[in-house]
């Protein structure tokens, strides 16, 4: 079963490695086109964005893919519940964009920004790759990103050529969003599914009290990293949103890779949990000895060349964002550990334990970095979020070591605890 995990992730490494290249090219030339204020607030809409796209999703893909991976013929039922769920998670998920938009942003441009960027979440509904995930298809889910940050990243390049055009960003991104959900719809079709029974109204209050944690828990999540730009922006320059928006994208960009091993993990971890506890706990503690010693020495890499990278993807006027990005190291290396505890609760039926993980995290989150922004600038914003995904980190392993594997960690197999099963150079 492992070589089975290892193998999809591969798959979506090799297309995120992709996407994530081009559209990290794709930003770093907006960095220099528009300057540091202007990136500032292409960040700072994206980070709302995001924020709303959550309110769209509450947990349903999750929730969905979880589901499918137990009982695949319940596709059809649980794509039109997920689907029409989503597409009325997206009327109020628009309706709280312009509101935002015009009660708290006074600027015409920036404002008309975020209402072009909200577009978007009306096609959201359609992407469909929690489907494919549920069916271990992770081809078709590479394929599907592929699609989009193409797009994306081809109109950006195309139209976007002086500070004049940063509604165009906005553009480009309802743009491949919408592309890339009429995509899914085919793939769902072509391998699936021939009919369009998915698009038929079905509501589940199943659906949005097991869903509901989940979302919950991904809002919370969102408050630490795509919120910690939006934060900032409140209390900070332009000049150092921008500053701290650059070292996030990196880290969002490598931290996205994290999100795929456990997005990969979850529908083997749902089927093991059926078949029992020694099965799941030999598939975390298996993916424990491969991830922890792989990320502490990324961390440390990263830590090394964080300036060099800064100077080298922005320019030099962005070298002041070194600092934060070396901080922010050790928010991925903590995420890459905490998503075994974090995703097996979920895959076990425990999500709103984990959502209570993520709200302590996002709490931490937002009570710091104000706070360390006030005393070490941008530099210790990033401090502040690497110290909330600690947190994450240490409270998911204690409600995970009681909750799945017994008090004392005694339930695992051979009597393992996790970190006592890890080699030695690890601990």
């Amino acid at each position: 079963m492992f070589l089975t995990i290892l193998k999809n992730f591969l798959s979506l490494v090799g297309a995120e490695a992709f996407t994530k290249l081009i559209t990290f090219a794709a930003f770093a030339y907006l960095a220099r086109i528009l300057g540091a204020a202007n990136f500032g607030y292409i960040e700072w809409s994206a980070a709302v964005l995001m924020c709303a796209s959550l309110i769209v999703d509450q947990g349903f893909s999750s929730y969905g893919a979880r589901e499918i991976a137990k009982n695949p013929s319940e596709t059809a039922r649980l794509t039109a519940e997920v689907v029409t769920a989503r597409f009325l998670m997206a009327a109020i998920g628009y309706l709280v964009i312009v509101l935002f938009a015009f009660l708290f942003v006074s600027d015409q441009t920036i404002r008309l920004l975020l209402l072009i960027y909200g577009l978007s979440l009306w096609a959201l509904p359609l992407l469909l790759q929690w489907v494919f995930q549920g069916h271990d298809r992770m081809n078709l889910v590479a394929l599907t990103g592929i699609i989009r940050q193409t797009i994306f990243v081809g109109i950006v390049f195309a139209f976007v050529g002086s500070a004049n055009d940063l509604l165009i960003v906005g553009i480009a991104e309802v743009a491949a969003v919408a592309f890339a959900a009429l995509f899914s719809v085919w793939l769902y079709r072509r391998y699936l599914a021939s009919g369009m029974d998915f698009l038929k109204p079905k509501i589940s209050a199943k659906l949005f009290r097991e869903g509901a944690p989940i979302g919950l828990s991904q809002m919370f999540w969102t408050v630490k990293m795509f919120g910690a730009t939006l934060i900032l922006g409140l209390v900070a320059t332009a000049e150092d949103t921008g500053y701290f928006a650059g070292a996030m994208r990196i880290l969002i960009a490598l931290h996205t890779f994290v999100w795929l091993y456990h997005f990969n993990l979850l529908p083997s971890l749902s089927r093991a949990w059926v078949e029992g506890r020694e099965n799941f706990s030999r598939i975390i503690r298996n993916s424990m000895r491969i991830v922890v010693p792989v990320s502490l020495v990324v961390g440390i890499i990263w830590v090394w060349l964080a300036p060099l990278v800064m100077r080298t993807a922005y320019g030099q006027d962005f070298s002041n964002g070194g600092g934060a990005l070396q901080w922010l190291a050790g928010a991925c290396v903590a995420a890459a550990i905490s998503g075994h505890f974090r995703f097996g609760l979920i895959a076990a039926g425990f999500q709103t334990k984990e959502m209570l993980v993520s709200a302590i995290g996002a709490a931490v989150a937002a009570i710091l970095i104000p706070v360390g922004y006030y005393r070490a600038g941008t530099s210790g914003a990033a401090a502040a979020l690497c110290f909330a995904e600690i947190v994450v980190l240490l409270c998911s392993w204690l409600i995970a070591r009681r909750v799945l594997f017994g008090a004392d960690g005694n339930d695992l197999p051979a009597n393992e605890n996790f970190f006592e099963s890890l080699p030695e150079a690890t601990r």
